[in-house]
């Protein structure tokens, strides 16, 4: 099913990645300020409008999901050049998404974590994945009947991706205890109703839960799109994890006017391979790849990226993600047949004769 890398190929590929590490502070710097510079910019015009204004509800979910892609460099540590990843330590990077981390709606330290995680076993089934959007069919098979039919009903689509944001950003923090970050957010809705009242402060909380929502699928279509690629493997595998990250995780199909926002996030195959490479550069990156014939441009669709979204299930088996598992059929037994009996026949008789 699959035509994987050779460790020469994805030395080649590396070659190429790390001549896209972040290399000035300029860049990234202008990229963030003018991104921040937007952010506010539209929070002051949401507040100056007489109504609730959906476009400019829509434009600060947008800019909030820029934000957000930003934040995930810097808690990669990769967005400013920086030794941060290579001696393992928080410096300007962390910094500064610790200082903005309120304004992307997630806590640094608990995306960080959880984030570096979720790189570390991605692709790996002997490891756990508490981010993947998707169950093992082994891990589903495994669950009692009960559990099986809430998987089944949270998984829906249409709810799953609707509730999930208003847990990731309302009520995790509580339930873990992030309570610095719980505090900076609160002060910043807290402005916000100084500032505005209540007009303000419901635009930019629907923003946020826009910004969430189209998060939480963008997620989903990064990983769980066919084919799949999980496989057991050891840690210490590296050629079987790099390809576990350019085969399972995709590049999607955006729309131009749309990358602003997007900032690169959609080429995830290679930022899988190597997280160093920032945002501002990985299409270029990408794009470096495919041209010298290493890697194929198998871009996800619109089509097969809305069919995606219906995934629940990966299907260890057949390494494909299905709607829901197929149920398990027993061989069906033909009931036993008693063996037929014949009619038993009487013997025939002559037929008697009159005596004379």
């Amino acid at each position: 099913m699959y035509n994987t890398y050779s460790q020469e190929t994805i030395d080649n590929i590396n070659t190429i990645i790390k001549e896209n590490y972040a290399s000035n502070f300029s860049e990234p710097a202008f990229y963030l300020i003018t991104t921040l510079l937007i952010f506010f910019a539209i929070i002051y015009l949401i507040h100056i409008s007489k109504n609730y204004n959906p476009v400019l509800i829509l434009l600060l979910a947008l800019m909030t999901m820029r934000l957000f892609i930003i934040f995930h460099d810097l808690c990669h540590k990769s967005y400013f050049p920086t030794n941060e990843r290579k001696d393992n330590t928080n410096g300007l990077n962390f910094a500064i998404a610790k200082l903005i981390d309120f304004f992307c709606i997630y806590d640094a330290t608990s995306w960080k974590n959880t984030h570096s995680n979720h790189h570390k076993v991605h692709g790996n089934i002997n490891e756990y994945d508490g981010t993947r959007t998707v169950m093992i069919s082994s891990e589903y098979e495994k669950l009692p009947e009960y559990q099986k039919t809430f998987y089944n009903f949270i998984r829906n689509p249409f709810i799953f991706f609707s509730l999930l944001p208003t847990y990731l950003i309302w009520i995790k923090n509580i339930v873990n205890f992030e309570i610095v970050y719980v505090i900076k957010y609160c002060l910043f809705i807290a402005g916000l109703y100084y500032i505005g009242s209540t007009k303000l402060v419901l635009s930019v909380l629907i923003s946020q839960y826009i910004a969430m929502f189209f998060g939480v699928i963008l997620f989903h279509l990064q990983h769980q799109v066919n084919i799949g690629y999980w496989k057991k493997f050891e840690k210490e595998d590296k050629l079987s994890k790099a390809n576990a990250e350019l085969k399972g995780a995709s590049v999607l199909q955006i729309p131009e006017f749309l990358k602003f926002f997007t900032n690169g996030i959609e080429y995830h195959n290679v930022h899988h391979l190597d997280p160093g490479v920032p945002s501002y550069n990985i299409r270029k990156c990408y794009y470096e790849i495919v041209n010298k014939g290493l890697i194929e441009d198998n871009q996800i669709g619109y089509y097969q990226s809305f069919i995606s979204l219906f995934h629940t299930i990966l299907n260890e088996k057949t390494q494909l993600y299905e709607y829901y598992p197929e149920p398990t059929k027993e061989p069906t037994k033909e009931p036993t047949k008693e063996p037929t009996k014949e009619p038993t026949k009487e013997p025939t008789k002559e037929p008697t004769k009159e005596l004379p």
